[in-house]
């Protein structure tokens, strides 16, 4: 065994080969050459490196007695002199060697770019590439690290570092196509998803993160997404009956009819999308958004019932014994607000649950609102019952909120367009009695807070100061401090159970629920979280119900979390690139529409902003090369290898 690939290595293996030994050369890059490969000349003759190193490569790459093992590297040696028992552990190359002409077409279309470190940084080169133009092998390998933080950081695990590569290149449809793989909503998600991944953005250790929801919502406005084609499914005769059409009904639906599942979502209201469409004001997000990609997810196969709520007359027993469904998956959400437990909550017409007095708004009931507004909650649905009554009409509109507003969970983007359009923040502040007379509201009386210890959210609990009550005068409070389950679904149904905090109880592997066959996910489960946490939640009941329903054991849905992760080091000599703003419409001209507050990016700036990725992970496995090879050598499913070969001496 020689180990080590450059003109050293070269000649031993060489002279060994020709003496009749069979040579294993041992190299840890993708090609053999070594330094004496990177040189123009050489000293003291100053001929030209590659001319009289070329010959030898051909002859190593072509000799018999020598078997290259490059990529490789030695773990241990065990043995003695004559007898070694070596430990080598060659990295996945993703590219076949046997198949690979080193044609070059899968570096032409990738579109990472990195800095080219044979060249000394002084160019750049793909992820997929060839060390240099005379390599040996010939044959391309692909460099991939870690997953990107930003992957990770997603519930739904969205190719981030895929689709934002995309875009950089200018492939929309592509970049889609990457997002639906794990996510079949990409223009709602690009308008009101939390963001989890650009908390994790590398980038931000140098400046700001990428805008990488902008980008996804950029990517989908370019593309009719009813225009894609629908991939081949042999369906199965099981069908699956799935309880609300919100983001993680709609998610399992969707995954379930790629795994050859038909299904059909059961509906309690009028219209498809849950808190898609009756939750979210539209001036986030539109009704003709919504409706297009739930139009979508119907041509895989998935029937939407409207109008059709399951519990009383048609039960989930019902479903299973006469309608032969043979799983049930329930995503009914949280539409219940929860109580203040104050005084005078419940003794004023104006005293509105935020979620069913949005869903009135959304569905058309209420169209204008008169007089002064006060919103309790610091979430996003109490940032939305604010913007949205601005827009009907308030004359003020005041947020009441019992912490700071670095503690508020609403996304502080949503909460700076709030400050902008008039809505005022009282922070520090707690309710303590609804206040009216003669059936009137007249305003909420309130205390004073200072911050104590840290509760259970990791948040400093809010601690009411003695005397310090005030009052805000009022015509409407909206009360937008959590919303809870309706157990209707659940009538005459004794064999599923629900927790202390009135969440539907399942295992929290399989997502299955002590009926046999019946799944639950999203917010029934989990509270009321983000519409992402919801559709990673449907995803995961998919794959637990296709499991469940072929027999096999359900897949775990958590990865090892590895403390030592790799990625792509930060030039220290990159320069500083301001994130792209989102642009939006004009203050004076928003607060009086419904239309869509925050607009997309143009084309120039989006493919800027995206170039602001320091593609953590090298490989975005984007998938273009394996298009691009008309060899088909490409293949990512390649993992690392570990030989134990036995030789009689050890070169280094």
């Amino acid at each position: 065994m020689v180990v080590g690939g450059g003109i050293g290595g070269m000649q031993a293996s060489l002279d060994l080969a020709d003496s009749g030994f069979y040579v294993y050369m041992v190299e840890k890059s993708s090609s053999i050459g070594g330094r004496m490969a990177q040189l123009d000349k050489t000293f003291p003759t100053n001929d030209c490196s590659m001319c009289i190193m070329s010959p030898k490569l051909v002859e190593c790459g072509r000799h018999l007695n020598i078997e290259i093992l490059t990529l490789s590297e030695i773990e241990h040696i065990d043995g003695e002199e004559g007898n070694f028992q070596v430990r080598v552990h060659q990295k996945a190359r993703y590219v076949d060697p046997d198949k690979c002409t080193g044609c070059g077409d899968c570096a032409q279309v990738c579109p990472v770019s990195l800095p080219d470190k044979f060249n000394q940084d002084l160019n750049t080169r793909a992820a997929t590439y060839l060390t240099y133009p005379q390599s040996v092998p010939r044959v391309y390998a692909i460099d991939k690290l870690d997953r990107p933080p930003c992957i990770s950081a997603c519930p739904a695990n969205i190719n981030v570092q895929g689709y934002v590569a995309m875009v950089k290149a200018g492939k929309y449809k592509e970049a889609i196509e990457i997002i639906m793989k794990d996510m079949p909503l990409p223009g709602i998600l690009g308008r009101v998803c939390v963001r989890f991944c650009e908390e994790q953005c590398r980038r931000k250790e140098l400046d700001e993160p990428v805008s990488i929801k902008e980008l996804k919502r950029f990517a989908s406005d370019q593309i009719d997404i009813l225009s894609l084609p629908i991939p081949e499914i042999t369906y199965k005769e099981e069908r699956v009956a799935i309880i609300g059409s919100g983001p993680s009904g709609l998610a399992a639906a969707y995954f379930l009819a790629l795994d050859g599942y038909r299904s059909t979502i059961f509906e309690a209201l009028g219209v498809a999308g849950g808190m898609l469409a009756v939750g979210i004001p539209e001036f986030r997000l539109p009704r003709e958004v919504v409706e297009t990609e739930i139009e979508n997810i119907t041509r895989y196969g998935v029937t939407i019932q409207t109008n059709a709520p399951i519990g009383k007359e048609r039960t989930i027993d019902h479903l299973l014994d006469k309608d032969g469904f043979k799983a049930v998956y329930v995503a009914t959400g949280a539409h219940r607000g929860m109580k203040l437990n104050i005084p005078g909550e419940e003794d004023y017409k104006n005293f509105h649950q935020c979620a069913p007095w949005l869903r009135e708004v959304n569905l058309g009931s209420i169209t204008q609102i008169k007089g002064k507004v006060i919103v309790l909650g610091g979430g996003n649905a109490a940032i939305d019952a604010a913007r949205v009554s601005v827009r009907l009409g308030a004359d003020e509109v005041h947020i009441v909120y019992r912490r700071t507003q670095n503690e508020m969970p609403a996304d502080p983007f949503e909460i700076e367009e709030a400050l902008l359009e008039g809505v005022s923040l009282h922070i520090l502040v707690s309710p303590k009695r609804v206040i009216g007379e003669d059936g009137i509201l007249k305003g909420l009386e309130c205390l004073k807070n200072t911050l104590g210890e840290p509760d259970s959210s990791g948040r400093r609990r809010p601690v009411p100061i003695e005397g310090s009550e005030f009052f805000i005068a009022s015509d409407h409070i909206i009360a937008a401090i959590g919303q809870t389950l309706d157990k209707s679904f659940a009538s005459n149904l004794k064999d599923i159970e629900f927790s202390d905090y009135d969440l539907l109880t399942v295992n929290p592997d399989t997502l299955e629920t002590k009926k046999k066959g019946v799944f639950a996910g999203g917010d029934v489960v989990t509270g009321p979280k983000t519409v992402i946490e919801a559709i990673a939640q449907g995803k995961q009941a998919a794959a637990a119900i296709a499991a469940y329903l072929q027999g096999n054991e359900i897949p775990s849905f958590t990865e090892p979390d590895r403390k030592e992760k790799t990625y792509t080091p930060i030039d220290p000599h990159e320069s500083p690139q301001a994130r792209a703003p989102v642009p939006t419409l004009p203050v004076t001209e928003r607060i009086h529409t419904f239309e869509e507050a925050n607009l997309s990016m143009d084309e120039e700036t989006a493919k800027r902003e995206a170039a602001r990725c320091l593609d953590c992970g090298v490989c975005c496995e984007c998938f273009q090369c394996v298009e691009a090879c008309k060899a088909e050598a490409i293949d990512h499913t390649m993992t690392d290898r570990w030989l134990d070969i036995t030789v009689g001496s050890v070169i280094l």
